[in-house]
């Protein structure tokens, strides 16, 4: 797997604005990524280093709208705590 295509996206909430006082960053990542994977890939794109991954599925929740049954998609995230004294420019 390619580094680039590991993580699609980074998460934009309140918590997650909130975590990034505590080196604390949160992405979207491919739903086959393992968290070895997940470390190297932030470490090579963002030139830091890693301390921690925290990885969690979310299902797809089932919404109903005028009578239409439909799904949305389930998506797979994950926590990266850096080691002190690095950060991440977003």
């Amino acid at each position: 797997m390619d580094k680039w295509s590991i993580i699609q996206g980074r998460v934009v909430s309140e918590k997650a604005l909130m975590m990034q006082e505590f080196n604390k960053y949160e992405f979207y990542v491919l739903a086959d990524a393992t968290k070895s994977e997940i470390k190297k890939s932030v470490e090579s794109i963002f030139n830091v280093k890693v301390n921690d991954v925290n990885v969690l599925n979310s299902k797809g929740k089932i919404k109903v709208f005028r009578n239409i049954i439909g799904k949305k998609n389930s998506k797979k995230k994950c926590v990266v705590t850096l080691k002190e004294g690095y950060s991440i420019n977003l």
